[in-house]
């Protein structure tokens, strides 16, 4: 089964350079490599320049557009399997073999793995809720815990995830509206597949370290990033469950009580100090 590697990068060539070094330490390695850089500046060019094996493209889409430059990468890829793998996401070993080995079921139509941040007790975390969306609409990750098997699941995580290309082929690739940090394009791509009836899989041996590179804009996790985190989500959930669907209307209910509650934690944490 032939592989594509897909790797976006925005202003990260030191990230990009050891992403690389992981893929060349992979056996099997990948047919073909394709990095998508966007940067404003030559520096990512300068280190491609050292692997020569690895196809460089340079896009002009910038900031915020990550899913487009991801489908540049799509329309270029010749693999049987299309992986699209952070670049600041570094690959274990036999991270490529492992991600492979459930596609020897017709059934799976994508596989994603690991993906540690180097937490105490991360391995634990979540264990038995690792990609789940839930009956209230809640999308959990939990990816750096390591349930011991394989598991099917509802959605993979963006740093560390692969798919039948003949699948993306038949979804026309990935939405590329997801606006701001492209929060939930991934979730998207994971559910139309599902819908199609093809199983997806979380492999815990196929493992990546994310180490959160620095962010182009603001920062990770912080207000921008919750507004458009929380605007995509709605726009996930009524593009595939539906506007008038109780899995949307539990969301908006689950989503007032959390605000409600959090306005009285801190109102309550304010009267105390007072």
């Amino acid at each position: 089964m032939t592989v594509t590697v897909i790797i976006v990068t925005l202003n990260r060539p030191d990230c990009v350079r050891k992403c690389l070094e992981c893929l060349e330490a992979q056996q099997p390695r990948p047919e073909q490599v394709i990095v998508i850089d966007a940067s404003a500046d030559e520096r990512t060019a300068e280190v491609m320049k050292a692997f020569s094996r690895a196809e460089y493209v340079r896009t002009d889409v910038g900031y915020g557009h990550m899913t487009r430059s991801r489908n540049l990468g799509l329309l270029r890829a010749t693999g049987e399997v299309i992986v699209f793998l952070d670049d600041d996401a570094f690959a274990h070993e036999h991270w490529l073999r492992e991600l492979l080995k459930p596609y020897e079921d017709p059934s799976v139509g994508g596989v994603g793995g690991r993906a540690l941040n180097n937490q105490p007790g991360e391995e634990r975390l979540g264990v038995a809720e690792i990609g789940r969306l839930t009956a209230n609409g809640q999308v959990l990750g939990h990816f750096a815990a390591d349930p011991g098997k394989a598991l099917d699941v509802d959605h993979l995580i963006g740093c560390n995830m692969s798919w039948r290309r003949s699948v993306l082929k038949e979804l026309g690739g990935l939405r590329d509206d997801y606006p701001g940090t492209d929060v939930r394009e991934e979730t998207d791509l994971a559910l139309r597949v599902r819908k199609l009836g093809y199983r997806l899989i979380f492999q815990p041996t196929a493992v990546v370290t994310h180490v959160g590179a620095p962010q182009a804009k603001g920062k990770r996790f912080d207000v921008r990033y919750a507004y458009f985190a929380s605007r995509n989500h709605m726009v996930l959930l009524i593009r595939n469950c539906g506007p008038m669907s109780g899995i949307l209307a539990r969301y908006s209910t689950h989503l007032i009580g959390s605000s409600l509650m959090d306005c009285a934690r801190r109102s309550g944490g304010a009267l105390v100090r007072l």
